[in-house]
């Protein structure tokens, strides 16, 4: 009789175990893929995996257009590393600013998120120009597909810029 209660404090303690191990293991993979540059962490809660509201909307974009960012490591050398981490670097950016808007008030963040929306959807068109420049077939067709990329990172900058203005 007495084994059978060690044995069943035995069950107990490993299934506690393995329970809190896989809740563990969840909690990693959600953050992991919330990031929006693998290894950096974000300051977007875990719970905007799946929310519908603006800023969250615009988190999962930049997480989305960074990740097809580095579908395009064929295209990295030493003039194209800098333009995809100033491009990673807004991402970054914006994310951060992202957050900080979900806390204002919906009226205050009104006027905030449409810009941001400008902003993120400049950096998409940014990644988007960079990957474009990967599959071009002459020097001059890359150049002008990254510096198009450039002119959408601008784009986002000015964007920032303008709400640091007001």
């Amino acid at each position: 009789m007495v084994w059978v209660l060690v044995l069943l404090i035995v069950l107990a303690v490993a299934i506690g175990g393995g329970t809190a191990l896989l809740s563990k293991r969840q909690k990693q993979a959600v953050g992991a893929a919330n990031q929006v540059v693998p290894g950096t962490p974000t300051k977007a809660p875990a719970s905007w995996a799946g929310s519908h509201d603006p800023a969250p909307r615009l988190h999962r974009r930049l997480r989305d257009t960074m990740t097809a960012l580095r579908t395009a490591d064929a295209l990295d050398d030493g003039t194209t590393l800098v333009l995809r981490a100033e491009l990673e670097q807004a991402a970054l950016s914006w994310d951060d600013r992202l957050v900080a808007m979900a806390a204002l008030p919906p009226a205050a963040a009104a006027d905030q998120l449409k810009l941001a929306t400008d902003a993120v959807a400049s950096i998409e068109s940014g990644v988007a120009q960079y990957i474009s420049a990967a599959t071009q077939r002459t020097d001059a067709d890359t150049a002008a597909a990254l510096a198009a990329a450039r002119g959408q990172l601008d784009i986002a900058a000015e964007i920032r810029k303008s709400m640091e203005a007001s």
